[in-house]
Formats: C-alpha cells, structure tokens, sequence
C-alpha cells in the first residue's frame, strides 16, 4: 500500500524472528478405496457368472464377444478431485481385449489394455486417474473389439486429497514490511504489507521430509492500479524473476499466484522480493503441496470453445479451400488455421492478414497470424538479436505490424484473430545470451523507440523502454492497439537453456522429471523478465519443426529428435511448468503431423479404398513419419527390433502404454495435454520437406495431404467428441 511510517520498522522486525517449520509431505493422500462389484453394476451385453477361481464378492461379469459390450458403475465422491480407478481382471485368451474407460461419458483412456493373464482364474489389476465431481458419478469400461471385454471383477475407487500446509505470512521473516489486519478477508491473525522500497522481502523456511517437487500459491491483495511483481527465490536461487502480482481491484480482495519449484529434504528458504519502488502486494500465507495440484486455468473466454481444440497451418488458395470443403462433408474442420507473416515480407503483412482472416473465416475457423519479423524470416541464433538494436529495422517491423493489426480489425468484424509471435527469438535470445545479461531482458538492449519515431505509437500509448522487456510489450501492446479483438502469445522452445525432454533415460524417471520442472523454470524466469506475459492470452510451445522420420535412424534411442511415450510425457511436464509459471492458458504450435508406421487404425474408404493408412516411406518428399499424432490421438501399431524396443518402451510407466507381442497400443493422451493446461494443438509442417496433414500452397502437395489423410481423419474423428476443459 502507499502509506508507511518509519516507525513501525521495530514491529516488523519483531514480527520477522519468528520463523515456522512444519514437516510437509510432497505427496497426495488418500483415504482406502471404496470397492464396487461389477456384479452389482449395470452390465450391457454380459453376464455375472461364478465359474473361476480367485474372484471377490459373489461373481464377476463375463463380457459378451462383441463391439459395444460394457460395465457401468455409479460411485460417489465425497469432493470433487483426481480418482484412481482400479480394475480388477481375467484375462484366459491370448489376446490383449482393450476397453474405453469414461467418466460422466468423457472418455478417460482410449483402449486402454487389458492383456492375457494366462488363464482364467489368474486376476490383475488395470488402473487409470480421471477427475470426478462431488457426488454420484459413472465410469463405463466399454469393450473396443469383436472379443468384447475381460473378465471383470470389480471397481476400486479413490479420489486423492492433497496434503497442503499453509504458512502465515506475519509469522515469516519480513525485512521492510509490517504485520497489518485494517483490511478485511485475511487468513490467520494478518497480513505483511510491504514498505514501498525495492528489496522489500517476506522469506518464509519450509521444511519437507523428502526432495522433491512442491506447488506453491502465495496468496495477496494489490489495491493498486499497476503491477507490483517479485522476484521469487528458493534456497537463494532466482526461480522467477518479477512474478506478477497484478491487481485484485481493492485490499480487500484476495488473488492467488502459483508456481512449482524444487525442495531439499529438511529446511528450505523461500524468499518473495519486490522489485520496484511500490514494493510489494500486501501478502496473506504461503501454500505449499504436491506438484501438480495447481489446477490449470479455466478455459479462455472469448476467443476459444469449451474443449480442447484442434487447429492446423492453412494457406489460402483454390486447391486448399477445395479440399477444406471437401473435408468439412466428413465432419468438423479444424478449430483454428494458421499463416505465417514472414520478415521478409513486411511491406505484405497488411493483404496476407485480409486473406487469411477472410479465407478462414469463410470456412468457419479461427484465423491465427504467426508473426515471424523480427529476424528477417532467417533461421539464424543472432538474427533477431541483430535486428532488435538496427532502430531502422524496428522502424519498418512496427510499421508492418501496424498494418496487420488494422487489416486483421477491419476484416475480422471484431470476431477473435490468434497471434504466435515470434517463434524461435526469445529462445536463441536466452540461448546466445541470457549469461552475459543474467537471463534478464530487463537489460539487453534493443531500439524499442523506433515504435514511436515510426508514429506507430504516439503520446496516448504507455513508454516503454529500449529494452528486450519494453520491445516485447511494445508489440503486444501494438497488436491489441490495432486488434482489440486479437488473442495473442509468445512462441517457448525447448531448447533455450538446453533440451531436458530424455533426462529421465540418463537420469531416471524421478530425478529426470526434477531436471524438466527446473529447466522449466529457468526459462520462465526469463520469460517473466521479458514481460511475455503482459496483455497476453497465453503462451505458445513447440517441438521441433521437422517430422523426425527424415533422419531414418535405425536406432532411434539413440537420435535425441526420435520421442517415444514417456518423452512425450516429459514435454507435457516442461511446458505444464512453464504454463503455471507464467499463469496462462498453453497453446501447442506447429506440432509435426506424421505418424508412427503400420498403424492398426482403418482408414475410412473414402480416402483409401482399401481401408488402411499406406506407410509413410522415410524417403518420398514430405512422407516421413513422426510420433506427436500417434501420442496425441492415440494408435496402435506393429514394429520389431530397434523401433519395438524404443516405442514399447514405459519407463514412467504409462498405463496408456502397453505391448502385446509386436503391437504396440498407446492410448489418446489428448486428456494428458488438457490436464497440463493446454487449450489447442495447431499442427503442421516446420518445413518444407514436412509431413503435410494437409495441402499447402506451397511445395507439391496443393491439392491432397502427403500422408494419405492420416491427420484428418484423426482430427475429425476426435472433434466429433472432444476432450471437455
């Protein structure tokens, strides 16, 4: 707050000798499951039968042999929260009889495995985690195959309750700060209101049992009108660097602002700093409990539905909007279409953005620009860099930028138009030069003025400084200047600091995840030094940009661009980590389109005749194969060998992982991506030798999709019933 008296230094210091250390357990618990008997249950196309050994209750349902035969239990929950469920199975065939598992009728686990247990009287247990509300809920095991399902024998059902302390603030250490209670809504007996001085600090001492991972919600009070941001230290190590704490609208309105960070087992420091003169927000307690108990952001008002969508590069043409037609007969388009505006054509910007707002709309997507400028459209580490200090340059870049912001106006109505800005450019920026500068864009130098010598932004717009920080939110704050109607945010690589994506096979499952979340967030820590996050609606990631096929390794264990399941989960946590950080909804961006080959999905005959997918060769221009769509959509495929061992493998041990000889079975993990904090997954070609999901107006395949129509019908069979947010 603004008022302070000099006086109250000796309070605050009395207030800041108390230091509290409560033993916290970074896991979940739960109470013991509650058992329901499929006997009991609604059984569709089965019977209870008691002609096996081993099972409990008084029987256990025999599935009929056909497609569609189900199980369907109501169990209760006494909270809403993550449930563990538990089947119980026989097995006595040879062959894997896999079940879609859904709750509340969203699908959970997409054929998820129940494998041969060697004979009838020998029972396993299968589990799954899903979210259930408060109260009654179904869960349905519905069988997938001619064989129908296993023997089922019952239904075990948990729902974890996280094991949260909370940490007063007024019983912390508090340098500049006073322990005050004149406002209303706090928790214990006050709150710390910070001096108005830079290097205000309240350092809470957090004890836990074990190392680990923790989720942390400070929560606060800003009356103020502007941003009073923090930097956040654990152990004396910068973990976010100017945390936002933006304002609640009064004092007496309270906010949460969360992030994950690494503890040592026993006493551990965690420090909240202010940054700027205003000092910080007034403070209530410090939460701490497992990582992962952070819920993602509700879903994003306005510009986006209320599942998880789809979207896909689209660039206008007679050949492409002849196929988007044709497509759209066989069900949903693709939420979403993307475009580049490319550096090199800035003087463009203003008629590619009326075409591809018109085209896109004319279709029923979403139009979404990705502005690539900055670096002259060349892929080169310091050419961003180079052209963020040549004022001229920046001069030239605004003006662009004007232009397709009031194209993108003028064209779209007011109806939502999607902004990824500038892929690759802070990502090289912290790559090339985040030591000499302290990861700080406060500091890096760049020609920010040229925004308002170009009269792009003039005496009405705030100043922003000629740094990385003030260059960034001088465009955001250009594109909604000249797009209200525009949702936009900044393009995260994986690689800024390094790749951690297979920690977990040189390091182990644990200690591999406990590098993810920490390379996570040293880039969200610059990321928050560049202010990515101001006027932004979310925050955007990619993979790589080549479908992996291309390379042909016959060992791809050994190929750090070849990702099977477990590294699929692993990205999942890097960019869940830096998504929390920064408290934005994710977006996944020009995810590769290929798939693993021999998938087991049929193909509908009106793309293939015969009903299959044909392979994609590793060899035919833009034919190659790559893993996100087999992860993402879910697939079974047969392999052998080097690709057998590499894609069947489960280290962290994916119960939508499973092998049955040469089959390899993954499950959908779009309900993973949703879980993480992802809204949409726009894919397409990085490059132009890229595996096309659809036709391009540029390279050979304007007409068709290079792999043989793979990605679409994927995409459209997943949008007929998608996963809820």
């Amino acid at each position: 707050m603004g008022r302070r008296s000099r006086l109250v230094k000796v309070a605050a210091l009395l207030a800041g000798a108390l230091v509290v250390s409560v033993l916290v357990p970074l896991v979940s618990a739960s109470a013991a499951p509650t058992r329901y008997e499929a006997e009991n249950a609604t059984v569709v196309q089965g019977v209870v039968e008691a002609n096996h050994l081993g099972f409990s209750g008084t029987g256990f349902v025999n599935y009929n042999n056909v497609t569609g035969s189900y199980v369907q239990w109501t169990v209760n929950a006494s909270s809403s929260g993550t449930a563990t469920l538990a089947f119980r199975f026989a097995n006595g065939s040879t062959t894997n009889r896999p079940m879609d598992i859904t709750v509340n009728g969203t699908l959970v686990a997409d054929e998820l495995s129940f494998p041969g247990t060697g004979n009838w009287d020998t029972w396993q247990t299968r589990s799954v985690t899903a979210p259930v509300t408060a109260g009654a809920n179904t869960v349905r095991a519905t069988a997938t195959t001619v064989n129908g399902g296993p023997n089922v024998d019952f239904l075990d059902f948990e729902v974890a309750t996280t094991v949260t302390t909370d940490y007063q603030a007024e019983n912390a250490t508090i340098s500049q700060g006073v322990v005050e209670s004149n406002h209303l809504g706090f928790t214990g007996t006050g709150f710390v209101n910070y001096d108005n001085v830079t290097g205000s600090f309240v350092e809470w001492t957090v004890t836990v049992a074990s190392a680990g991972t923790a989720a942390f919600e400070i929560r606060y009070a800003n009356g103020s009108t502007a941003n009073r941001p923090m930097d956040i230290r654990v152990n004396g190590a910068l973990l976010a660097a100017g945390l936002a704490f933006n304002p609640t609208g009064n004092w007496d309105t309270w906010a949460n602002q969360t992030f994950n960070a690494s503890l040592n087992a026993g006493a551990n420091k965690v420090r909240a700093t202010a940054t700027t003169s205003s000092g910080g927000p007034n403070v209530d307690r410090l939460r701490v409990g497992p990582a992962g108990t952070t819920p993602p952001p509700p879903p994003p008002a306005g510009w986006h539905p209320s599942y998880l969508a789809i979207g896909t590069v689209y660039t206008p043409g007679s050949t492409v909007d002849s196929f988007f037609s044709q497509l759209a007969t066989h069900g949903a388009l693709p939420n979403y279409g993307y475009k580049y505006l490319l550096g090199n054509e800035l003087s463009n910007w203003g008629s590619v953005t009326t075409t591809q707002v018109n085209s896109a709309k004319r279709l029923g997507m979403t139009p979404v620009l990705v502005e690539y400028g900055m670096n002259g459209n060349i892929d080169g580490v310091n050419a961003a860099w180079n052209n963020m200090q040549n004022s001229g340059w920046v001069a030239q870049f605004f003006t662009a930028l004007k232009a397709a912001g009031q194209a993108a106006a003028n064209s779209s109505g007011g109806t939502p138009v999607g902004w990824i800005v500038e892929p690759d450019m802070l990502g090289y920026i912290q790559q090339q030069h985040g030591g000499e500068f302290g990861n700080d864009a406060t500091r890096m130098p760049a020609a920010t003025s040229a925004a308002y010598s170009s009269g792009v932004l003039g005496a009405g717009d705030p100043t922003y400084p000629n740094t990385l920080a003030g260059l960034v939110q001088a465009i955001n704050h250009t594109i909604k200047k000249y797009n209200p109607s525009a949702f936009l945010g900044w393009q995260v690589n994986t690689w800024a600091v390094r790749n951690p994506l297979k920690d977990t096979d040189t390091m182990g499952v644990s200690a591999g995840h406990t590098s993810i979340v920490n390379i996570g967030n040293q880039v969200a820590a610059f990321l928050k030094t560049a202010r990515v996050d101001a006027q932004a609606d979310l925050i955007s990631f990619d993979q790589w940009g080549q479908d992996f096929g291309i390379f042909r390794d016959p060992n791809p264990a050994s190929n750090v661009r070849y990702l099977n399941a477990t590294h699929w989960n692993n990205y999942l946590l890097y960019v869940k980590t830096i998504r929390q950080s920064l408290n934005l909804p994710g977006v996944l961006w020009q995810i590769a389109v290929g798939h693993l080959n021999s998938t087991l999905t049929p193909s509908p005959t009106h793309w293939n005749a015969d009903g299959r997918f044909p392979d994609l060769d590793d060899v035919s221009p833009n034919r190659y194969q790559d893993s996100a769509s087999s992860y993402f959509f879910g697939d079974r495929f047969t392999m052998s060998g080097n690709y057998l061992a590499f894609f069947g493998s489960n280290a962290d041990a994916d119960p939508k992982v499973s092998v049955s000889g040469s089959t390899v079975t993954w499950g959908s993990h779009l309900p993973e991506a949703a879980a993480a904090g992802i809204v949409v997954i726009m894919f397409g070609a990085g490059t132009g030798s890229g595996t096309y999901g659809v036709p391009e107006m540029v390279g050979i395949f304007q007409s068709t999709p290079s792999d043989f129509y793979y990605w679409v019908t994927r995409t459209q069979s997943y949008l007929a019933s998608p996963v809820s947010l």
